[in-house]
Protein backbone atom coordinates (compact mmCIF):
# COMPACT_ATOMS: atom_id res chain seq x y z
CA UNK A 1 0.00 0.00 0.00
CA UNK A 2 1.25 3.36 -1.25
CA UNK A 3 -0.68 5.99 -0.14
CA UNK A 4 -0.39 9.30 -2.67
CA UNK A 5 -1.09 12.89 -2.28
CA UNK A 6 -3.36 14.24 -4.83
CA UNK A 7 -0.77 16.92 -5.48
CA UNK A 8 1.54 14.15 -6.05
CA UNK A 9 -0.36 12.89 -9.37
CA UNK A 10 -1.73 14.71 -12.57
CA UNK A 11 -5.09 13.49 -11.72
CA UNK A 12 -5.27 14.98 -8.42
CA UNK A 13 -4.60 17.98 -9.86
CA UNK A 14 -7.24 17.83 -13.08
CA UNK A 15 -10.13 16.15 -11.04
CA UNK A 16 -9.92 19.36 -8.44
CA UNK A 17 -9.95 21.53 -11.40
CA UNK A 18 -12.81 19.73 -12.97
CA UNK A 19 -15.21 19.91 -9.82
CA UNK A 20 -14.02 23.18 -9.29
CA UNK A 21 -15.15 24.34 -12.71
CA UNK A 22 -18.33 22.54 -12.58
CA UNK A 23 -19.63 24.10 -9.27
CA UNK A 24 -18.69 27.54 -10.85
CA UNK A 25 -20.45 26.95 -13.84
CA UNK A 26 -23.61 25.71 -11.88
CA UNK A 27 -23.29 28.57 -9.42
CA UNK A 28 -23.97 31.48 -11.91
CA UNK A 29 -26.93 29.51 -13.12
CA UNK A 30 -28.89 29.56 -9.88
CA UNK A 31 -32.39 31.81 -9.48
CA UNK A 32 -33.52 31.75 -6.24
CA UNK A 33 -36.99 32.30 -7.10
CA UNK A 34 -38.52 29.47 -5.40
CA UNK A 35 -39.44 27.70 -8.70
CA UNK A 36 -36.66 25.15 -7.99
CA UNK A 37 -34.29 23.91 -5.50
CA UNK A 38 -31.01 26.25 -4.61
CA UNK A 39 -29.16 23.49 -2.43
CA UNK A 40 -26.32 21.42 -3.34
CA UNK A 41 -27.69 18.23 -5.63
CA UNK A 42 -25.04 16.06 -4.01
CA UNK A 43 -21.98 16.25 -1.93
CA UNK A 44 -19.05 14.27 -3.50
CA UNK A 45 -17.10 13.13 -0.68
CA UNK A 46 -13.82 11.40 -0.59
CA UNK A 47 -13.52 9.19 2.74
CA UNK A 48 -10.73 6.93 4.39
CA UNK A 49 -12.39 3.22 3.99
CA UNK A 50 -12.73 1.05 7.12
CA UNK A 51 -10.06 -0.80 5.81
CA UNK A 52 -7.56 1.58 5.85
CA UNK A 53 -8.70 2.69 9.39
CA UNK A 54 -8.73 -0.48 10.97
CA UNK A 55 -4.97 -0.96 9.07
CA UNK A 56 -3.45 2.33 10.52
CA UNK A 57 -3.86 0.86 13.92
CA UNK A 58 -3.01 -2.25 13.85
CA UNK A 59 -6.11 -4.07 14.21
CA UNK A 60 -7.06 -6.84 11.53
CA UNK A 61 -8.45 -5.00 8.33
CA UNK A 62 -10.20 -6.85 5.64
CA UNK A 63 -12.17 -4.83 2.17
CA UNK A 64 -15.24 -6.93 3.00
CA UNK A 65 -15.16 -3.89 6.27
CA UNK A 66 -16.82 -1.94 3.83
CA UNK A 67 -19.34 -3.92 2.42
CA UNK A 68 -22.67 -3.10 2.93
CA UNK A 69 -24.79 0.53 2.14
CA UNK A 70 -22.10 2.93 4.10
CA UNK A 71 -23.19 5.82 1.67
CA UNK A 72 -27.21 5.44 2.26
CA UNK A 73 -26.66 5.01 5.52
CA UNK A 74 -24.87 8.39 5.77
CA UNK A 75 -27.91 9.83 3.50
CA UNK A 76 -30.11 8.41 6.03
CA UNK A 77 -28.92 10.09 8.90
CA UNK A 78 -28.80 13.44 7.03
CA UNK A 79 -32.62 13.47 6.32
CA UNK A 80 -32.68 12.07 10.04
CA UNK A 81 -31.03 15.51 10.91
CA UNK A 82 -32.81 17.73 8.64
CA UNK A 83 -36.15 16.11 10.03
CA UNK A 84 -35.13 16.89 13.86
CA UNK A 85 -33.82 20.63 13.03
CA UNK A 86 -37.25 21.87 11.03
CA UNK A 87 -40.21 23.16 13.42
CA UNK A 88 -42.47 20.82 14.52
CA UNK A 89 -45.33 22.48 12.51
CA UNK A 90 -43.04 21.77 9.68
CA UNK A 91 -42.42 18.55 10.20
CA UNK A 92 -46.18 17.99 10.79
CA UNK A 93 -47.57 19.54 7.35
CA UNK A 94 -44.57 17.53 5.77
CA UNK A 95 -45.79 14.03 6.87
CA UNK A 96 -49.17 15.18 6.28
CA UNK A 97 -48.60 16.22 2.30
CA UNK A 98 -45.23 15.77 1.52
CA UNK A 99 -43.14 13.10 -0.36
CA UNK A 100 -40.82 11.33 2.55
CA UNK A 101 -37.38 10.02 1.05
CA UNK A 102 -36.24 6.64 1.16
CA UNK A 103 -32.24 5.68 0.82
CA UNK A 104 -32.01 2.86 -1.53
CA UNK A 105 -28.84 0.42 -1.77
CA UNK A 106 -25.50 1.90 -2.85
CA UNK A 107 -24.69 1.63 -7.15
CA UNK A 108 -21.34 1.74 -8.59
CA UNK A 109 -20.74 3.89 -11.95
CA UNK A 110 -20.52 1.54 -14.66
CA UNK A 111 -17.31 1.85 -14.99
CA UNK A 112 -15.63 2.62 -11.07
CA UNK A 113 -12.83 5.20 -11.92
CA UNK A 114 -12.86 9.06 -11.33
CA UNK A 115 -14.74 10.61 -14.07
CA UNK A 116 -17.65 8.16 -14.44
CA UNK A 117 -17.82 8.32 -10.43
CA UNK A 118 -17.41 12.57 -10.70
CA UNK A 119 -20.08 12.56 -13.69
CA UNK A 120 -22.41 10.02 -12.38
CA UNK A 121 -24.77 12.07 -9.80
CA UNK A 122 -27.01 11.00 -6.62
CA UNK A 123 -30.32 9.79 -8.25
CA UNK A 124 -33.57 11.33 -7.20
CA UNK A 125 -35.99 8.79 -8.47
CA UNK A 126 -39.93 9.89 -7.89
CA UNK A 127 -41.16 6.50 -7.32
CA UNK A 128 -45.10 6.31 -8.03
CA UNK A 129 -45.48 2.87 -6.58
CA UNK A 130 -44.37 3.72 -3.15
CA UNK A 131 -45.11 7.15 -3.16
CA UNK A 132 -41.89 8.02 -2.13
CA UNK A 133 -38.50 10.12 -3.81
CA UNK A 134 -36.03 7.34 -3.94
CA UNK A 135 -32.30 8.29 -3.60
CA UNK A 136 -29.58 6.57 -4.73
CA UNK A 137 -25.91 7.01 -3.56
CA UNK A 138 -22.98 6.46 -6.39
CA UNK A 139 -19.96 4.76 -4.59
CA UNK A 140 -16.58 3.64 -5.65
CA UNK A 141 -14.52 1.39 -2.67
CA UNK A 142 -11.00 0.84 -3.74
CA UNK A 143 -9.10 -1.60 -1.45
CA UNK A 144 -5.69 -1.39 0.07
CA UNK A 145 -4.02 -3.97 -2.72
CA UNK A 146 -5.46 -1.76 -5.63
CA UNK A 147 -4.32 0.83 -7.87
CA UNK A 148 -1.87 3.60 -5.48
CA UNK A 149 -3.60 6.04 -6.15
CA UNK A 150 -7.08 4.94 -4.94
CA UNK A 151 -6.36 2.57 -2.78
CA UNK A 152 -8.58 2.99 0.54
CA UNK A 153 -10.34 5.17 -0.28
CA UNK A 154 -14.28 4.80 -0.34
CA UNK A 155 -16.04 7.47 -2.31
CA UNK A 156 -19.63 8.75 -2.08
CA UNK A 157 -22.05 10.89 -3.46
CA UNK A 158 -24.54 12.05 -0.51
CA UNK A 159 -27.04 14.04 0.48
CA UNK A 160 -27.07 17.72 1.60
CA UNK A 161 -28.43 18.07 4.62
CA UNK A 162 -29.69 21.00 3.24
CA UNK A 163 -31.04 19.31 0.27
CA UNK A 164 -33.16 17.15 2.89
CA UNK A 165 -33.99 20.27 4.82
CA UNK A 166 -35.24 22.16 1.72
CA UNK A 167 -36.92 19.18 0.40
CA UNK A 168 -38.49 19.10 3.92
CA UNK A 169 -39.42 22.53 3.90
CA UNK A 170 -40.40 23.15 0.20
CA UNK A 171 -39.74 21.10 -2.38
CA UNK A 172 -41.37 17.23 -1.15
CA UNK A 173 -44.60 19.49 -0.80
CA UNK A 174 -44.97 20.28 -4.35
CA UNK A 175 -46.59 17.22 -5.92
CA UNK A 176 -49.59 17.05 -3.23
CA UNK A 177 -49.48 20.64 -1.22
CA UNK A 178 -48.26 23.07 -4.06
CA UNK A 179 -46.64 25.78 -3.96
CA UNK A 180 -48.56 27.26 -1.35
CA UNK A 181 -47.29 28.51 1.76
Amino acid sequence: FIELKPAQTKFGLDGYEIIKEEKVNILDTVVDDGSAQVSAIEIATKLASRELSFNRTGAKSSPSLDDGNRCAAMNAAAYDWARSAVQKADLARFEAHGVPMRMIDDKKPVIPAGPWWIYTYLGYDDNSKTGTMDITSIYAFYPLDSNPYGAGNHYCKLLSPARAMEWILIDGLRAKYGLRS
